[in-house]
């Protein structure tokens, strides 16, 4: 995701702003909150047989939901989603039934019924959204903000359904959506809106690119010419830097696959590398100061229960907020791509004159998967098993005697699961040099994510 750098500041497309259902401007959203807030209560009280939601197995899960779950499902999404892309929707954009379906797949993933499943409430909504979208197109051939953001609803629906199903991500939307923005008409790209959501699909491409070994084109620097500030944002730079990563690691790859390269080309992929790997150790180094995580390892700041969930190397971190601690891991995520993209040009150059750099690049690997794993129980807190959505008994690492701040519980039910499995799975990845113990550590903690988030 993408990042505005600002320091109260989360995602720009999906930052964390619970206060803002309450606000005058969506008084729907804030009737909404404190009926869900009411429906709960009287849940708890005298659970219904009557909801179309199955009965869960475990106590530790509601096994009642309210009876307006899709108004419960949105507001719980709109309790870690930014609301003004709904807020100017059309009553008839597709835009409308691509948010009930990740809200109703998140809301369903967390009861213990499958998204996946014929049943599935989120289902229609997504078919209706998809429709709505290829309508829309057929008739205006045009692309407005909430088309966009639409694709990229129903990208993050396919996201949760693959998460929850174990599956590989498909990226069809999104790759939909990178039509949409190349082949975009009459709407201007100026407004503060068009440029996030040109920055949020940007981000996803660059993304995915790195995760396939595959080139980006450097075009899509253009999305972003008329944006005043971007240039000096914090998210926007490491996108810049990430995109020439996903460059120079495809480059690296077709050394692999051809062993006979020039050593000539080889030495420029490592120059490049190490180009890249300083910048982006100059990145973090200007970093806002809120940024910055801290680092904990006393009993007071790290409860037992966490200890015993999972703690690696007996410290652990906390940070502003879970968008910039992915942030920062994507960073590591980052930085470790290129430690690869080192080591692999080294295997095509004389070992015994580059001993030192691939002792570096190796020890820089296992560092920042270190700096990862410390960053879990921040995510996880310490759930080992599937609790309920507004849980307030899960303890989270915290700075003394600091409470852990509200919105902390909300974000981390909506997007710890994902976070994590995309930043550990990297980590598994076979070439990677781990030292003894992390890999082993990281399995345990796929394990538990699994557990958590019942997916699989």
């Amino acid at each position: 995701m993408v990042y505005t750098g600002k320091p109260s500041g989360g995602c720009a497309l999906c930052r964390s702003q619970f206060d803002i259902a309450w606000r005058d401007q969506n008084e729907v959203a804030s009737k909404g909150v404190q009926r869900r807030l009411k429906e709960r209560d009287r849940a708890d009280r005298d659970r219904t047989e009557g909801n179309e939601l199955m009965k869960l197995p475990t106590h530790d899960v509601p096994n009642a939901l309210p009876q307006d779950y899709e108004n419960y499902a949105v507001n719980f999404f709109f309790n870690s989603y930014i609301l003004k892309f709904w807020t100017k929707a059309s009553p008839t954009s597709p835009l409308r039934p691509a948010v009930n379906a990740v809200a109703l797949a998140l809301l369903e993933a967390w009861s213990w019924r499958n998204p996946n499943s014929p049943q599935s409430l989120a289902q229609s909504h997504y078919l209706r959204a998809i429709a709505g979208v290829r309508r829309h197109l057929l008739n205006t051939g045009d692309t407005d903000d909430d088309i966009l953001m639409a694709t990229l609803m129903l990208d993050m629906y396919d996201g949760v359904t693959s998460f929850c199903g174990s599956r590989p991500h498909s990226g069809l939307h999104l790759t939909g959506s990178k039509a949409l923005v190349e082949n975009r008409k009459r709407h201007s790209n100026n407004s503060d809106i068009s440029q996030q959501i040109l920055l949020g699909i940007r981000s996803l491409i660059v993304g995915r690119a790195i995760s396939k070994r595959e080139p980006v084109s450097t075009d899509m620097l253009a999305w972003t010419k008329d944006t005043s500030d971007a240039p000096t944002a914090p998210g926007f730079v490491l996108e810049e830097i990430s995109l020439e990563v996903a460059n120079v690691q495809a480059a690296a790859s077709g050394l692999i696959v051809d062993l006979t390269g020039k050593a000539s080309s080889t030495v420029e992929i490592l120059a490049e590398a190490n180009k890249l790997d300083q910048r982006l150790v100059a990145w973090v180094s200007n970093i806002p100061d809120d940024w910055v995580p801290t680092y904990i390892w006393d009993p007071e700041s790290i409860p037992r229960s966490i200890r015993d969930a999972g703690l690696y190397q007996n410290h652990c971190s906390v940070h502003m907020s879970i968008f910039t601690a992915n942030m920062l891991n994507g960073h590591c995520c980052s930085r470790i791509k290129v430690q690869l993209v080192i080591l692999a040009c080294l295997e095509h150059l004389d070992s015994t004159l580059f001993e030192t750099a691939r002792v570096n690049a190796t020890n820089n690997v296992q560092d920042l998967a270190d700096t990862i794993c410390a960053s879990v129980p921040y995510f996880l807190g310490d759930r080992v098993k599937a609790l309920r959505i507004d849980d307030r008994s899960i303890q989270y690492p915290r700075i003394g005697s600091q409470p852990t701040p509200v919105e902390h519980y909300e974000t981390a039910a909506a997007y710890a699961g994902i976070f994590l499995t995309q930043k550990l799975a990297q980590l598994l990845q076979p070439e990677l040099p781990l030292r003894d113990g992390q890999r082993r550590w990281i399995l345990g903690q796929m394990q538990r994510i699994k557990k958590v988030y019942r997916a699989g």
